[in-house]
């Protein structure tokens, strides 16, 4: 951009935005869609060269998700409601295999129609409907960006007092306390934002191999601490963590079922958002081993966070829930080369853990997220280099220092997203029995299948709203206790649960009696017969179509209508 330009550009909005524009005149048509005003090159079906995730790529992903700090601490507030060690492990387990299978289903269609969730929300929602469930994932990705990144950054702070020692501690500080952060801590938080910050710059299609190094430290760094607090402590002390009555009879019961909650509250960005990563596949196989990959992880991160806890609540007298904070506690009372070295390793281990999992759960839905808002000004990467900037914008020091209730409130994302994934698996598997028409997911007319009422679908909506309403009572006793009734507190505990299958039931029944159309108006024949996911061997376009990507033009060309199509090619892998 000249000099003029730039000029030009913040002479008014108007001209800023003909400036960013992605399909300007003379600008790089390359990032622009095949399918008009709501298409652009990441909504578009990811083509062949950018299908590089593989079989260990998803494993590692779902396998490393699991080291973060949000994991890591969970067992703390599950041990305060009475629950014992061996339960919380229960819990983490079965909850492992519940979200394992709605990952894999959530993910199949993407990875056949290689669309991310943004453009795949479309087809349960209608065309602007959408818009209001991306909204929604976007705005709670952006605050958790925010938190993770402050998390991230204590763990910097670790490492910056074990290079500098007092020098680092005794810096003076020079805000308020109305500030809710210190100069240090401040320092901190900008260095790891800038170590940060270039990944905003990297495609998520060229992302695997970043969590297949976490995937490799991650561990090693989190096992190696264990080793050595178990080593040094001469074992755990499980029964000093909490003062809590342990819960018997029926209060194990429901305890049980919040824990499950709880588990399943720091598991649903990968829920929702795996469509973003799952396009990249080149078969919906190669998504299979993330289920192994969370199975293996949760659980054990869970179990690893209360037994470094235990570990060190014997050794120093206090448990410290937060990593960080025992790190810190070993160099209060180890204090030497050794020490330091070993502690900065392992802290940088779990700053680079920590910042990894804020890309796929936060940076990359984000970018994806304003690309379907907006997608004749955002890409991807420019969405992402946006949720970087707005991590400063949330002030998230201030969000986890005063707002405990808005953090609660954060944990209560299930209750407005699981719905959604139940919508989009019932409309994929039941509905629509696989099959999903790519060019009516980018056209807003009366004729498409994903137009419904005025670019809505009435049903999903309705769904959505009947499951939360069943809930969100539970989310204002969550945040003021006491003050609902025994009731709606156990229907909050079953938060997950209900909310996930009443969306799913009634959205079907919707269906049922009310039928969505599957096919554009003028291919109903042609999509009559094709059966389970007949579309998805011409990835989702009819053969006498003109918006034909150019990689499937030599399979469709001359072909007229899907079935001939379907009948030319099967058996081939596209």
């Amino acid at each position: 951009m000249t000099l003029s330009t730039a000029k030009h550009a913040l002479s008014s909005p108007r001209a800023l935005l003909d400036t960013i524009r992605i399909d300007k005149s003379g600008g790089d048509v390359s990032e622009s869609g095949q399918f008009g005003k709501w298409s652009n090159k990441d909504l578009d079906p990811s083509p062949p060269e950018q299908r590089t995730w593989t079989f260990w790529s998803f494993f590692a992903f779902q396998f490393s998700i699991a080291f973060s700090p949000t994991t890591y601490n969970v067992g703390a507030s599950l041990y305060a409601i009475g629950l014992n060690w061996w339960t919380i492990l229960i819990a983490s387990i079965v909850v492992s295999g519940m979200v394992a299978a709605l990952l894999l289903l959530n993910s199949r269609g993407a990875a056949w129609y290689h669309i991310g969730y943004p453009t795949f929300i479309r087809a349960s929602s209608g065309i602007y409907g959408s818009l209001i469930f991306v909204f929604i994932r976007g705005v709670v990705a952006i605050l958790y960006m925010a938190i993770q990144t402050l998390y991230a950054s204590k763990f910097i702070a670790v490492m910056l007092r074990c290079v500098f020692g007092h020098r680092w501690t005794d810096i003076p500080n020079h805000l308020p306390e109305s500030a809710a952060i210190t100069s240090a801590d401040l320092l901190a938080f900008g260095i790891l934002w800038l170590l940060e910050f270039p990944f905003a710059f990297v495609h998520p299609s060229k992302m695997d191999m970043v969590f297949r190094i976490k995937s490799i430290l991650a561990p090693i760094g989190l096992f190696a601490t264990m080793i050595w607090a178990l080593v040094s402590s001469h074992g755990a002390n499980f029964s000093g963590l909490s003062t809590a009555k342990a819960a018997t009879g029926s209060a194990l019961g429901w305890s049980f079922m919040k824990a499950i909650n709880t588990i399943v509250s720091n598991m649903i960005p990968p829920l929702v958002n795996i469509p973003d990563l799952a396009r990249y596949a080149r078969r919906p196989s190669d998504t299979i081993p993330m289920s192994v990959g969370l199975m293996l992880s949760k659980p054990v991160v869970v179990m690893l966070g209360m037994v470094i806890t235990a570990a060190g609540y014997k050794q120093f007298g206090e448990a410290y829930w937060n990593l960080w904070d025992f790190y810190s506690s070993i160099l209060d009372n180890y204090w030497g080369p050794g020490t330091r070295t070993l502690v900065f390793f392992a802290a940088g281990i779990q700053a680079f853990a920590t910042f990894v999992t804020n890309l796929t759960s936060n940076s990359i839905p984000v970018g994806c997220d304003l690309a379907g808002l907006f997608p004749r000004y955002f890409t991807i990467v420019r969405g992402q280099v946006v949720c970087f900037l707005l991590a400063w914008v949330c002030v998230p020091w201030k969000l986890t220092y005063s707002a405990t209730s808005f953090l609660t409130f954060l944990g209560s994302y299930l209750c407005f997203i699981c719905p959604i994934v139940a919508i989009m698996v019932v409309d994929y598997y039941l509905i629509r029995r696989g099959n999903i028409h790519i060019p009516s997911l980018y056209t807003a007319q009366k004729a498409t299948p994903y137009y419904y009422t005025s670019g809505f679908n009435i049903r999903a909506f309705i769904s959505w709203a009947a499951a939360i309403a069943l809930v969100i009572p539970g989310v204002s006793g969550a945040l003021n206790p006491g003050s609902i009734g025994t009731a709606a507190v156990r229907i909050y505990d079953l938060g997950f649960l209900i909310s996930t299958s009443v969306a799913g039931a009634l959205y079907w029944v919707l269906c049922t009696l009310w039928p969505v159309r599957i096919f554009p108006e003028g291919k109903e024949a042609l999509g009559e017969g094709l059966g389970f996911e007949g579309m998805r061997r011409t990835e989702g376009f009819f053969g006498d179509e003109g918006a034909v990507p150019e990689y499937l033009v030599e399979i469709l060309d001359g072909v007229e209508g899907c079935v001939e199509v379907v009948k030319g090619i099967e058996g081939k892998d596209i």
